[in-house]
């Protein structure tokens, strides 16, 4: 946090008392007191050193503040998730912001119902508003569209249950983590989930096997689709929809929403675009691709090229339209010059009934330059040589896991569900 506060060189912090410790290390940290606003304070509590009611500044007026704002002025500067390396404050403008909400709005992509005097839809938010996809895509989405959002801290089994016992929940925003915590935890029940009309994934791809259990358990009467976006994009650029012939489909990602474009670049040749069902780089371009990154014009370069934004993302699109993310482009093991995708050995790996959860790295070979290891998180004991031989009858040899298999008590992973490859390299 240190780092994007000097970074970013903010000159405000929101935040509630409870993590009034943080910022004071990550100021000592910079060397400097940069002004606090506390969102929650009880008339009995003291205002602590430094810090500014919230209350007191909302009173300040200041009617000139829209006569300097420009729809190409930076509104957001979120930081990208830095699963492979340092984060970068990502540029986005209040056009960039704008534009996708009206994208998501789209009727063909609209998933909420109005508004009415007798109607609101509801809306658990899980994820963290700092992270784009709680922000945009949920919470500045449905909030200007008359939704019912109830904010909930973190996602745990016990307290779901509850939500959708007290709130009786419409529509509900996930990560992969989610659904397979959903599927995994026999207290959650189809009787509890049927309130909801529709599940929404994202963040990261949900394996085919999840979505055919999760359909299993809630006997195809909830619609779960998925969107693909980054924080580069304010987020989002493909989406899955039932108002569309071939809009879901499990595994997919959905087609390319109203007013972008996207295609498939070799991963050898960047100049050379794709046709049906050949894997490359997804690459998009739209009103919604951020300006740049901040204080980094070598890696804006690298990523927007021509107005069209590299997502590092490996993906294809089918004969219907419908893309597919496979995995990440940096994420992808090298093999004896083969390409290895580790969602692909995630999902065989969490097709074995003794593994809950799974995550694949390459580390280095002396033969063959890299070689894939599990990580594995077990719901009932097995032999990780077992689990070795289990992939090692359903992929080609170069897929083997010649790495290894490790048990782990949990798999790290960021607020978004991503998995941390970098911190399991290190174990």
């Amino acid at each position: 946090m240190a780092v994007q506060l000097a970074d970013s060189d903010s000159k405000l912090i929101f935040t509630i008392r409870e993590l009034m410790p943080v910022i004071n290390k990550c100021t000592k940290i910079l060397g400097r007191k940069i002004p606090t606003v506390l969102a929650e304070i009880k008339p009995s509590d003291s205002m602590p050193v430094d810090c500014i009611k919230l209350s007191k500044l909302c009173d300040i007026r200041n009617s000139s503040i829209s006569d300097f704002l420009n729809p190409d002025d930076v509104a957001l500067l979120p930081y990208s998730s830095g699963t492979t390396g340092l984060s970068k404050g990502v540029q986005l403008t209040h056009k960039n912001v704008v534009s996708n909400l009206y994208q998501m709005s789209s009727p063909d992509f609209l998933v909420n119902l109005e508004t009415k005097s007798n109607f609101q839809d509801v809306i658990p938010v899980f994820l963290p508003l700092f992270h784009i996809y709680g922000m945009v895509g949920i919470f500045l989405n449905f909030f200007a569209k008359g939704c019912k959002l109830i904010m909930v801290p973190t996602f745990v089994g016990p307290q779901f249950i509850k939500i959708l016992q007290l709130y009786q929940p419409t529509l509900l925003f996930a990560v992969p983590q989610m659904i397979v915590t959903i599927l995994n935890n026999p207290k959650i029940k189809y009787d509890n989930l049927k309130s909801i009309r529709t599940i929404i994934s994202a963040a990261a791809p949900l394996g085919a096997l999840a979505v055919d259990e999760f359909n299993k358990k809630c006997k195809n009467q909830i619609n779960l689709i998925q969107m693909y976006g980054m924080t580069e994009t304010s987020p989002l650029t493909l989406m899955q929809t039932t108002k569309l012939k071939n809009g879901t489909k499990i595994g997919g990602s959905g087609f390319v929403i109203p007013n972008t474009e996207a295609k498939i670049i070799s991963l050898t040749d960047d100049s050379t675009a794709l046709g049906p069902n050949q894997s490359g780089e997804l690459v998009v371009k739209g009103p919604q691709n951020m300006k740049g990154y901040h204080n980094n014009p070598t890696a804006t370069k690298k990523t927007i090229q021509n107005n069209w934004l590299r997502t590092g993302d490996v993906s294809y699109y089918d004969e219907d339209q419908h893309f597919f993310i496979t995995d990440r482009l940096k994420e992808l093991i090298k093999v004896k010059g083969f390409q290895v995708a580790p969602a692909e050995i995630e999902e065989i790996l969490k097709s074995h009934p003794s593994v809950e959860d799974a995550a694949v790295v390459g580390i280095p070979h002396p033969v063959q330059g890299e070689a894939p290891k599990a990580f594995v998180v077990l719901r009932q004991e097995v032999k990780p040589e077992h689990l070795r031989e289990f992939v090692a009858g359903k992929v080609a040899n170069y897929k083997r896991l010649v790495g290894g298999v490790v048990v782990l008590k949990k798999i790290p992973r960021n607020c978004a569900g991503k998995v941390l490859r970098s911190e399991l390299r290190k174990l």
